[in-house]
């Protein structure tokens, strides 16, 4: 088989909870675990079956809602952990000491199973925040399928962009309507946080990078992730992000912040 498909669903994503699991012809790994070990199980078992086995968790940063789960998944599950070195300190409340945690550092890629993982640095208040783009090998890499994770960043840099462009299916964050969240009643602070350069992505900021990555690169679908539940709704997520997509043949999903997403081959 030259070119083998990868499917990717999100659990939920959100301030309540983010999961999202990859799963490759040989590998199954989740990218944070920000949800209940029931709720993941649950989630697992609908789509892997009674028995579900896990190869990875990858962290992105320590934030309660991408951990608060890991803990209790990986030891159900006897899978490793890995994280970076400098978000590593934040997981051991929440250890048991049986756990195998695997530390990488953003930049250097490694391997679980079929699966190439490119750790890269996100623009987050965070220790050492960090997206990942994830690539099934074949036997020709001109071949490869990639997908790309990118939440919980304030900005989208150049060595970000150059990252995305070079995936067929990217989530990126669209956090927030720069107009309902102004308008809003977050404090002024939080405010601030949220819009600043480490905070969360607009929908505009998400709609202007996937226009980019459509224009300049091979992004074939594109994942709406970590919509906030008080300045923004789904719909006006999708509809902004599609207006900047216009003209392309890019296709656009909302992932729910409580509930599994659809399930997106690449």
């Amino acid at each position: 088989m030259l070119c083998r498909a990868m499917r990717v669903v999100s659990l939920a994503s959100g301030s309540s909870g983010n999961c999202t699991l990859i799963v490759s012809e040989h590998a199954r790994v989740l990218v944070d675990a920000g949800l209940s070990k029931k709720q993941i199980l649950q989630g697992l078992r609908k789509i892997l079956g009674a028995l579900p086995r896990l190869d990875a968790i990858l962290i992105t940063h320590e934030h309660a809602d991408h951990i608060s789960g890991v803990g209790k998944v990986a030891r159900a599950l006897q899978c490793p952990i890995y994280v970076s070195e400098g978000t590593a300190p934040f997981l051991e409340p929440l250890l048991a000491g049986k756990e195998s945690v695997l530390t990488f550092t953003p930049g250097q890629g490694f391997h679980v199973r079929d699966l190439c993982i490119e750790p890269f640095r996100i623009p987050h208040d965070a220790a050492e925040p960090c997206g990942f783009v994830i690539e099934e090998e074949s036997l020709f890499t001109s071949l490869n399928k990639r997908i790309a994770v990118a939440t919980d960043l304030g900005t989208v840099t150049e060595e970000i962009r150059k990252r995305l462009v070079e995936c067929d299916l990217v989530m990126l964050e669209s956090n927030h309507d720069i107009e309902m969240l102004v308008n809003g009643w977050y404090p002024e602070d939080l405010k601030q946080r949220i819009l600043s350069d480490v905070g969360h992505l607009s929908n505009d900021t998400a709609g202007q990078t996937l226009r980019y990555l459509a224009e300049q690169g091979r992004l074939r679908t594109a994942v709406l992730m970590h919509l906030s539940k008080n300045n923004n709704r789904p719909q006006l997520a999708l509809e902004t992000v599609q207006e900047h997509l216009k003209g392309t043949d890019v296709i656009v999903a909302v992932a729910p912040r409580d509930r599994m997403s659809a399930i997106f081959t690449v």
